[in-house]
């Protein structure tokens, strides 16, 4: 599974320094948005790879570094890049990472950027994809609790996953769409 890795510095930073210490970790292709932020896709691995390098990566760039690490690229995640450095300097994070630390401090800025995701998305997927979270992530139990075939159960999530390019079957995934389920929840009880 794909995931984008961007990134964030303090300053301009030198790309070729950079782009070897990513090839030393098997990343190619990086896309940069200004002088001091970019993007990378590599396989969900990488993160595993990444973190131990990040030291290294502050000293030899002479740059402090974050990376958000995302399912895709839109507002919602630029945004959040912004909040990861802010928060989080020379580390590698997660979207669920940086929502709960919104959440922590009475944020909800994010909100409408994370709803605007499911907006398009058909009922019925969203309450499959919802009890499979809360059957944690046993399909058998949640086509059970919903009535509903094992096919069609499977098809549903595929659905899900087409249309978001949310799998929540990666653990990150998964915890991210359960934010965004306690988000809703919450907001509909302030209604």
């Amino acid at each position: 599974m794909e995931k984008h890795y961007l990134f964030q510095t303090s300053g301009p930073f030198h790309r070729i320094a950079f782009e070897d210490s990513l090839s030393s970790i098997g990343v190619e292709g990086v896309t940069y948005f200004s002088l001091t932020s970019g993007e990378f896709i590599a396989d969900a691995s990488v993160v595993a790879e990444l973190i131990p390098i990040l030291g290294l990566l502050r000293e030899d760039l002479g740059v402090s570094i974050s990376f958000l690490i995302s399912h895709d690229l839109g507002p919602l995640e630029k945004k959040l890049l912004n909040e990861a450095f802010s928060y989080y300097p020379n580390q590698a994070l997660f979207l669920s990472d940086l929502i709960l630390k919104e959440i922590s401090f009475g944020n909800y800025s994010s909100y409408p950027l994370i709803k605007e995701k499911f907006d398009h998305v058909p009922s019925d997927l969203m309450l499959t994809v919802g009890m499979y979270l809360r059957c944690g992530l046993d399909g058998k139990a949640a086509s059970k609790c919903l009535f509903i075939h094992r096919n069609t159960f499977l098809y549903r999530v595929n659905q899900f996953i087409e249309m978001t390019g949310l799998d929540i079957r990666d653990y990150h995934n998964a915890l991210f769409l359960e934010l965004y389920f306690q988000l809703v929840s919450a907001y509909r009880a302030n209604d």
